[in-house]
């Protein structure tokens, strides 16, 4: 095993080839690393391609088995990691997305050939120097995101490269190439075939980038905006807008403007009740009254209003719902005065359902000025109810 002192991600990086090297294995650096690294922009993930077997691998370092069938163990450096995965020949891909077979009797000029864009297919040495078998240096440098090899044969092999073709011109700005984009046209049915989780989280790296509003413009000319469900109305929206949202508040105006949150999307129980009432308070007459404020809280109003000013509905009134929030007399039902079992004593029943409709009525009166919240007057006001 390796001791290791503190070093750059790429020294590492450098290391890990060395020792690949030393025990008699072809290694390179490749795929996003050596894209970055010319752009002269970070590196954070270094992936490292070699003629070695995942078990060959392991004999030399301290690895994590990550995905063996295809290759792929994780190297540890200390505490950084390192995808290190043999050179490989994919076989006919199933669900659009794995190849039925992996065959790792193959070259390296086999394997950058196997991968997504020319400009994540160039290898780069422990040296630094640059191998490029793929046109990915002339395409960088003309900033263009182009498949390698035929688009069609690329997107029919993973469907969801379709969605890292829009994130990379988020990321990077560049252009989608002409055939790359009519490819994209053509076969962006099969983006029904990926699972909703694939694409959320390529959506979710997208609506980082700095050139979002391009990739989006490119969604709706090449007809992506059509089959990703609910989201046609947002997209068409948000490409009218000349500050990108982030993608919560996407996915509310999008939902606010469909109506409704299509099942195919798998959020959580968290995000989905989130975008529900997010979009459910965007519609609603604004500023809140105190009763809305009370019922969805503050977090809620504010995203309720934030989708309701980028949509046109309302001005940003912000300011406004956090100073009336923070003047409710009440904010919960533990805030009042008179507890449930103190409800119970004044009135002399047994609990039931009405203890629960007693406080909301309270509450009601509380917020809207009508009743103070003190014990005695709470106490008073439970009596006469349940009187009548």
């Amino acid at each position: 095993m390796v001791t290791v002192k503190k070093m750059s991600n790429i020294n590492l990086a450098k290391k890990v080839i060395s020792i690949l090297k030393q025990n008699g294995y072809e290694a390179y650096m490749v795929g996003g690393v050596v894209r970055d690294y010319l752009l002269k922009m970070p590196v954070s993930d270094i992936d490292i391609t070699t003629n070695a077997k995942p078990y060959q691998v392991s004999k030399l370092f301290k690895t994590k088995p990550t995905g063996v069938k295809y290759g792929t163990v994780t190297v540890y450096l200390g505490t950084n990691a390192f995808e290190v995965t043999t050179y490989r020949i994919e076989s006919e891909y199933q669900d659009n997305r794995h190849p039925e077979e992996v065959s790792f009797e193959a070259t390296v000029e086999d394997d950058v050939k196997r991968r997504d864009f020319t400009i994540n297919g160039m290898l780069m040495t422990e040296a630094l120097e640059i191998i490029d078998y793929v046109g990915g240096k002339a395409d960088l440098q003309a900033k263009m995101i182009k498949t390698i090899g035929n688009p069609i044969d690329r997107f029919n092999e993973d469907a969801l490269r379709i969605m890292r073709a829009f994130y990379f011109q988020a990321k990077l700005g560049f252009q989608i190439d002409k055939e790359t984009r009519e490819a994209i046209h053509t076969l962006r049915g099969k983006l029904l075939e990926i699972s909703n989780e694939r694409i959320l989280m390529e959506m979710i790296k997208m609506f980082k980038g700095p050139y979002l509003k391009k990739a989006i413009h490119t969604m709706i000319t090449t007809g992506v905006h059509e089959v990703l469900p609910g989201l046609k109305e947002g997209l068409l929206y948000v490409n009218t807008l000349e500050e990108m949202p982030y993608i919560d508040n996407f996915f509310t105006l999008s939902f606010a403007l469909h109506g409704s949150i299509p099942n195919e999307w798998k959020f959580s129980n968290k995000h989905r009740h989130r975008y529900e009432t997010g979009a459910y308070l965007a519609k609603q007459p604004q500023p809140y009254d105190p009763y809305t404020l009370y019922t969805y809280g503050l977090d809620f109003c504010l995203l309720g209003n934030r989708i309701a000013y980028i949509l046109g509905y309302a001005p940003n009134l912000k300011q406004t719902i956090e100073k009336e929030y923070q003047q409710l007399p009440i904010q919960s039902d533990l805030d009042l005065k008179l507890s449930a079992t103190e409800m119970i004593e004044a009135v002399g029943k047994k609990a039931g359902a009405w203890v629960k409709q007693l406080q909301t009525k309270m509450v009601i009166e509380i917020l809207n000025r009508r009743l103070v919240n003190e014990k005695e007057a709470l106490r008073a006001y439970a009596i006469s109810e349940q009187k009548e």
